[in-house]
Formats: C-alpha cells, sequence, structure tokens
C-alpha cells in the first residue's frame, strides 16, 4: 500500500499517533527527570489540525493508560474527567479550524496567509487558556504545571505543526478532513454552547468542583458536533508557505519560540535559582516592549502587504492560467480582472494581461479562419491529386498486347499535384496517339489546366487527321479565358503500328531521345513551335519519323534534365543520354526504372524541385 494511502486509514491514524505520544514521554523522562512537564500535549495541536479525532483517540488512550500504570491514578471519577477534557481539548483545534469565518472558503490547515496565520494563533491561545482553566478544575491532580509552562509546551507544538505542514505540503499527503454530521438544532444553539462553556469555566476558575465541570465538557461536546458544509469534501492540500510568511514565522520562532523554550526548560533542570514564574514573565516584559516597537508593525504591514500585493498576484496568476477559448471567456476574464481593485503596479498588470488575452483571442480566431481555409485548399488539392493521377493511364501490358507496340510511363509529381502529364490512346485500328507534356506554374490552377489540356489533345487528335489541325484547335481552346497567363508545352505524336510511321508535332517541348538499329540513344535535332495557351491562331508545323522495328523513342519533360542537386548544378542531357544507354537493352521499365534512380542520387534523395513525366515507345518486332 502507497504511504499515502495509509493516512486515509482511521487505524493507522491511532496507531502513529499512540506511537507519537510514546516517543514524547520517553523524552519527556529523559529530559527533565524528576521535573517531568508532560511535553506530550505539545502533539495535540499537529495531531488535531493535521491528523483529526482519530489521532486524538489514539492519544488520548496511551495517555489514560499512561495515568493509570504510570502515576498510579486510582480514582475513576478524575481519570474519566480528565480523559473526556483531553478528548475535548484534543479536538477543539481541528473543528475551529473548519468552523471559523468558513464564508471565506474551506482549506485544510496552513500558514499561506496571514488570516490562516491568524486562525492558529486563535487556536493556540485558545488552547492555552483552556488547558490553563481545565487543569485548575481536574488536571492538577494529575499534571501540577504552571500556565506558563503550558504556555511553553503550546510553543513546542506550534513547531511541531510547522513541521508537520511542511512535512505534509512536500510528500503531498492529504490532512484528514471532517466528515459532515447531520444537524440536530439551529446552528447558533451550538456557538452559544461554546460561548456558555468558556464563561463557566473562567467564573468556576477559582472555585472548581466535578459538577461545573460535567456541564462545561457537555456544553463544549455539543459545539464539536456542529454540521459543516458539503464543501468541505473539495479542499485541497495546499501546505506552502510564501516567503513573506516563512520570513515571520523564522522571526517568531528565533525571538519567542526558542528564547521561551530555553528559559522555561533549564529553570525546570533547576539550572536557575528563580522559579519558571518570576523569570518568564521578565522575559514577557522585554519581549512585548520588542513585540510593540518592531513586531505590531511588521504585522500590519504584511497584512497590508498580503492585501495590496499578494492577493491581487494570485487572484491575477489564477485568472490567467484559465483558458480563454471565445468572448464569453474572454468576458468572464475581464470580470474577473476587474474584481482586482487595488490601485498600483499590479492593476497595470493585469490590464496589460487583459490586452495580451485580448489579441490572443483575435489571433486564436483568425488562426481557426486561417486553419479551416488550409485545410479546405488541402482537400482541394488532394482532390486535385486523385483527378490527375485517375487520367495518367497506366494500363501498359494491356495496351500493347492490342497494339503491335511496348511502352511504359511515368509521372511523379514535386508536390501535392503536378503538371507534368503523359498519356497514350488508340486513335482507329491502325494507330494509336500519345502526347507528353508541363504545364507552367504549380497548385491547383495548374492542375485544372492540364486535365483540359489532356481532355482536349485526346479528344481533338481523334477527331482531327491532321496533328496540325488538332494541335492549332488545342491551342486556341486553352487560349480562351486563360487569365492566369499558364502555359502548355507538350509534344503530340500519332504512329501507325503497321507501317512505322510516327506523326508528331512539338509546342514549346524537350526533343526526345532516339534509338535506332540496336544502337545508342540519339537526341533528335528539331526546332519546337510556341507553346500552347501563349497566343491564339498558330499554326503548327508537323514532323515526321520513320520507327523500324526494336526502334525506341523516349519522351521526357524538362524536370528530368533540369533536377537540381542544391548546389546549383542541374541533372542535364548528357547524364540522361549516359544512363539511358547504360539500360538500353533493358525492358522498357527497367530504363524508365534506372532514370529515376539516377535522378534521385544526383539529388541526394532530396525533394525533387520539379515534377518529372517520361514515357518510352518501342516497336515490336
Amino acid at each position: 500500500m502507497n504511504y499515502k494511502e495509509l493516512f486515509k486509514s482511521p487505524k493507522f491514524i491511532v496507531l502513529i499517533s499512540m506511537a507519537i505520544n510514546i516517543i514524547l514521554i520517553l523524552i519527556g523522562y529523559i529530559w527533565f527527570d524528576n521535573n517531568y512537564i508532560h511535553l506530550e500535549l505539545s502533539a495535540l495541536l499537529i495531531l488535531s489540525l493535521l491528523l483529526g479525532p482519530y489521532a486524538i483517540l489514539g492519544f488520548s488512550i496511551v495517555e489514560l493508560l499512561y495515568w493509570i500504570l504510570v502515576l498510579n491514578m486510582s480514582n475513576a471519577l478524575v481519570i474519566l474527567l480528565s480523559f473526556s477534557s483531553i478528548l475535548v481539548l484534543g479536538i477543539m483545534p481541528w473543528k475551529l479550524w473548519y468552523l471559523m469565518d468558513p464564508k471565506r472558503g474551506f482549506e485544510i490547515p496552513n500558514m499561506n496567509s496571514f488570516y490562516s496565520f491568524a486562525k492558529i494563533i486563535i487556536i493556540i491561545l485558545f488552547m492555552i487558556l483552556q488547558t490553563y482553566i481545565f487543569s485548575r478544575q481536574i488536571f492538577n491532580e494529575i499534571f501540577g504545571l504552571s500556565l506558563e509552562t503550558f504556555y511553553m509546551i503550546f510553543i513546542l507544538g506550534l513547531i511541531l505543526l510547522l513541521l508537520g505542514m511542511g512535512l505534509f505540503g512536500r510528500l503531498n499527503i492529504a490532512v484528514y478532513t471532517p466528515k459532515q454530521i447531520k444537524k440536530v438544532m439551529p446552528k447558533r444553539l451550538y456557538d452559544l454552547s461554546l460561548v456558555l462553556a468558556i464563561v463557566i469555566s473562567i467564573i468556576t476558575l477559582n472555585n472548581p468542583n466535578y459538577a461545573c465541570l460535567f456541564i462545561i465538557l457537555i456544553l463544549y461536546g455539543i459545539f464539536l458536533i456542529k454540521p459543516l458544509d458539503e464543501t468541505v469534501f473539495k479542499i485541497k492540500n495546499t501546505q506552502k508557505l510564501t516567503i513573506f510568511y516563512k520570513t515571520f514565522i523564522s522571526i517568531f520562532i528565533i525571538l519567542i519560540v526558542i528564547p521561551t523554550f530555553l528559559l522555561v526548560s533549564l529553570t525546570a533542570l533547576g539550572i536557575y535559582e528563580h522559579g519558571i514564574a518570576s523569570e518568564f514573565i521578565n522575559y514577557l516584559v522585554l519581549l512585548s516592549g520588542f513585540f510593540l516597537a518592531i513586531l505590531i508593525p511588521l504585522v500590519i504591514y504584511m497584512y497590508f502587504l498580503e492585501k495590496q500585493v499578494i492577493n491581487p498576484i494570485d487572484q491575477l496568476s489564477a485568472y490567467l492560467f484559465e483558458e480563454i477559448n471565445d468572448d464569453i471567456d474572454l468576458d468572464n476574464l475581464v470580470n474577473n480582472l476587474n474584481s482586482i481593485t487595488v490601485n498600483n503596479e499590479i492593476k497595470s498588470l493585469s490590464e496589460s494581461m487583459l490586452n495580451i488575452e485580448k489579441e490572443f483571442v483575435d489571433y486564436r480566431a483568425n488562426l481557426l479562419d486561417v486553419t479551416k481555409e488550409k485545410e479546405r485548399y488541402e482537400t482541394e488539392l488532394k482532390l486535385a491529386h486523385e483527378i490527375q493521377y485517375s487520367m495518367i493511364p497506366t494500363d501498359f501490358e494491356k495496351f500493347n498486347e492490342n497494339n503491335a507496340v511496348n511502352l511504359w510511363g511515368l509521372m511523379k509529381a514535386a508536390h501535392a499535384v503536378g503538371g507534368d502529364f503523359y498519356d497514350y490512346f488508340k486513335i482507329d485500328a491502325e494507330n494509336i496517339g500519345f502526347v507528353i507534356g508541363d504545364v507552367s506554374g504549380k497548385g491547383v490552377p495548374t492542375a485544372l489546366i492540364l486535365v483540359k489540356a489532356m481532355t482536349l489533345i485526346r479528344d481533338y487528335a481523334t477527331y482531327y487527321p491532321d496533328l496540325s489541325d488538332a494541335m492549332y484547335e488545342v491551342n486556341n481552346e486553352l487560349c480562351k479565358g486563360n487569365i492566369k497567363e499558364l502555359f502548355v508545352g507538350c509534344l503530340l505524336g500519332k504512329l501507325n503500328t503497321k507501317t512505322g510511321e510516327l506523326c508528331y508535332v512539338n509546342a514549346g517541348h524537350k526533343n526526345p531521345l532516339i534509338r535506332r538499329n540496336n544502337g545508342d540513344f540519339e537526341f533528335i535535332n528539331d526546332k519546337p513551335g510556341l507553346l500552347l495557351a501563349g497566343m491564339e491562331n498558330i499554326n503548327y508545323k508537323k514532323q515526321y519519323i520513320h520507327l523500324k522495328p526494336n526502334d525506341t523513342l523516349l519522351l521526357y519533360t524538362d524536370g528530368v534534365t533540369y533536377a537540381n542537386d542544391g548546389n546549383d548544378n542541374f541533372y542535364g542531357e548528357r547524364n540522361l543520354q549516359k544512363i539511358v544507354n547504360q539500360n538500353k537493352d533493358n525492358e522498357l521499365s527497367i530504363i524508365i526504372k534506372s532514370v529515376e534512380e539516377d535522378i534521385n542520387k544526383f539529388c541526394n534523395n532530396k525533394e525533387l524541385p520539379d515534377d518529372i513525366a517520361m514515357l518510352i515507345i518501342k516497336m515490336d518486332q
């Protein structure tokens, strides 16, 4: 079981409190010898405030056994009243903490603020007074201690409480929080019972009797069952001291706790000839002057500092950690920041932070719009990519079987959508058409022109017997509405698969490579015509080549030769010719693949700067 879970177990709390009581009793015997002053009473504060009523129960059980077995107490009534008194006094700090000004909100015992520190001091003073009163009523028969000794014991209790708070906070151990008690009468009657108990105990201080003590214990018991609000179950462990209260507590310990503890201890040990009371009173007289001169102004200044600096900063920090998503959240933040009523630099800081938050909300809104637009654009790109690739044919083997040729192609876009394309199609029983091209520009507009160009070229090349006429009509159609001034460079060919006659029109495209008679690939040196979509009514010149069996034609776009290695070196026509000749006797797909791999190697396997497309055609034997 995790050690943190142990502190949620009532049995463990009872046992650990019993162990603490036994240890303090033994320390008291060893330290004070015959002048034992019951150091275990100093554990009441830490046990009560941090571990709750179960801890007080365990403490009281050990104390009862100590009275009977060690002090040889035999009066049953005295034992009963003393045991009841210890239970009441022990549980009282725990109850007072959660009942003192609940409108401020419930929190576990801490010294994080001036208010919390004041609550602890009030509880300590109450405990000193009531323990002294009870000692006059009944404890004298057991303890026989003076007011000064009780004061010293509770000063030691404060030290233990501070150490306990720090330890619980550092280890993140949840303190024992109160459970709800059923309401049996109006709440004011509970408070009235506390007041009556205090009044009766003071009145009977000099006239102690068991009947009055019994009534006092009943009245205190009524107060202890006062119900608490349900919100007490939601409190968190916040055992962290601010630098101001660390300083104040340090001064308090140095100037009050340590001297008082040493003075009373040394007197109890018999080192001083004077009694505890005389030395202690002299010390308090000197200390009171110091309080009036320095510590009281310091406390007032710290109170002012908390109201004007610490609390506003805490509020500002809490408000700014809230997530701001829309104008409603921003309005809530404005209202929260306006609740910071100080009129100093913190107010200016809150106003500056508010302006930042407003700018952030505006930025967030703009970012959402931009993100939506980006998502829409990416969706369009994805759609364009799918459309583009769906139009690029890849049924090479099926097409080759039916047309007495072998061809293979590759199109690789550098981005989501590209501008390069190739196409092949059957024109009639003897002729096939093919085209390879490149649209200038990037993105969706380029993809749209590409689709339009491919559609027009296929339609007109099939419709017009003369490729010059087909290219003439395609050019005029692409010129219409070309507001983006996107141009198309392409090479359109028509091959008679029976005779081997190839007619082609080059509209601003790269000259292809041709291999004849099982020789090497060589460039065809023809002058290209004008790009498509640049000017209307342009006549394009036809070129003719006769392909014999095993002759091979390689067409490519400028993305192949213009591939860049990042150092302004281009792949070029020489590298292209070299790699295809090295693989000239391989299958067409391997020739295409070898060019692609060689380009990637040349570019150091980086992303290609431009699209590439290749189409290779070989006449059957």
